[in-house]
């Protein structure tokens, strides 16, 4: 991860330099380049002073809505430039092939970050290395609140004390809770159906002319017969897109992300369930066609064997039971619906109750899931 944001960092040492050199006057000599001087000088002033006039440098970075500004670098490093990496050949698709699987890896990443809503210990690691790095941080309303507090933070909760912690948690990180991966799966997921061509909106969430704007949906699909489709990841968007589509009379199509399976917080731990490396061998393969959406470990994986699997190595299984009342592995509290860690349910249950459930191998109940979104049935007949 370091050399993806190594790189940014060279890209910003570059542009100051070339800055600092036209800002400094050793840079020109005297008196015959004062007007160059001078020219530089006057519109690099006039800049500063006309966009702190409207704010626009707080775009860039600053506290308010600072998970979005975070989650727009990454979309930007993705979809703004490492995208192009896919090239443009027929030749190229083992490319294509390649950035989905990065994306997939980096999507687990971010649910890496999202551990530090339980781990007070890595949390408070993480303040404590941000401000290091930014000291401005320090001085932060709720930080040192943040800092001192020792209980899960940026979780659902009814406790109202909670939510301005929860909501200046959710400015240190990239768009929480599935809010940036979601969009990065989507792009995935029009990539690998070939719904067609792909035109990723996610910089550009207001689009202006003299006298209006536009809010446009997260993508737009133009398809091989020449139309055109909206595509807004996540629900509860629908004045907006409805909006769009009559300014524009593109119709839009939301995604629900809520019943995806794309993204499972296990109810015991409480951290993001990763997708597993078979998934993402599979899903990143175009050649692989992809009929089922949930996966049986047992039959399925090839990576991990039976012993290993029912006995919870695999760091990714899931576990999903109901309660039946022939089956006694099943007996047990986390037979609810819900949506586990394997080896979490293994840890919680009695030893008595763990042999049982390894005994019994259940097929059904162990299982992980492909990317998959509602909402989109639609566009596949086209």
């Amino acid at each position: 991860m370091n050399e993806l944001l190594n790189k940014i960092e060279l890209a910003i040492k570059h542009l100051k330099t070339l800055d600092t050199l036209f800002t400094e006057k050793a840079s020109y000599v005297f008196p015959k380049e004062k007007d160059d001087y001078e020219l530089y000088k006057y519109n690099k002033d006039e800049l500063i002073k006309e966009f702190n006039l409207i704010s626009a440098f707080e775009e860039v970075y600053s506290k308010k809505n600072r998970q979005m500004k975070l989650a727009d670098i990454f979309e930007y490093i993705f979809l703004g430039r490492c995208f192009y990496a896919m090239g443009t050949k027929k030749s190229d698709a083992s490319k294509k092939e390649k950035f989905l699987k990065g994306l997939l890896h980096f999507i687990n990443l971010l649910m890496c970050y999202e551990s530090i809503t339980i781990n007070v210990e890595r949390r408070n690691k993480f303040l404590d290395k941000l401000v290091e790095n930014i000291p401005s941080i320090l001085n932060e309303e709720n930080y040192k609140i943040l800092r001192n507090y020792k209980g899960t933070v940026g979780l659902p909760s009814k406790d109202p004390n909670l939510k301005k912690l929860n909501d200046y948690f959710d400015e240190l990180l990239p768009k929480t809770a599935g809010g940036l991966w979601h969009e990065l799966i989507v792009y995935c997921f029009l990539l690998r159906n070939n719904l067609g061509y792909i035109l990723p909106l996610l910089l550009h969430q207001k689009i202006y002319s003299r006298n209006d704007h536009l809010v446009p949906p997260d993508y737009l699909i133009i398809t091989k017969d020449k139309r055109i489709y909206g595509i807004e990841v996540g629900s509860k968007k629908e004045i907006q897109s409805g909006s769009f589509s009559l300014k524009t009379a593109i119709p839009t199509a939301t995604i629900d992300t809520i019943n995806s399976r794309s993204s499972d917080r296990c109810p015991i731990c409480k951290n993001w369930i990763n997708f597993c490396p078979y998934v993402i061998e599979k899903y990143s393969n175009f050649k692989d066609n992809i009929t089922d959406i949930e996966i049986r470990c047992l039959l399925k994986c090839d990576l991990f064997n039976e012993n290993e699997i029912v006995n919870g190595i695999c760091i990714y299984s899931k576990y999903q039971r109901k309660q039946a009342k022939k089956l006694v592995h099943t007996q047990h509290d986390y037979s609810d619906g819900k949506h586990y860690h394997y080896k979490c349910v293994l840890n919680e249950v009695s030893k008595e109750k763990k042999n049982q459930i390894i005994q019994a191998k259940d097929e059904i109940a162990i299982k992980t899931h492909m990317p998959y979104y509602q909402g989109l049935e639609n566009l596949f007949n086209l």
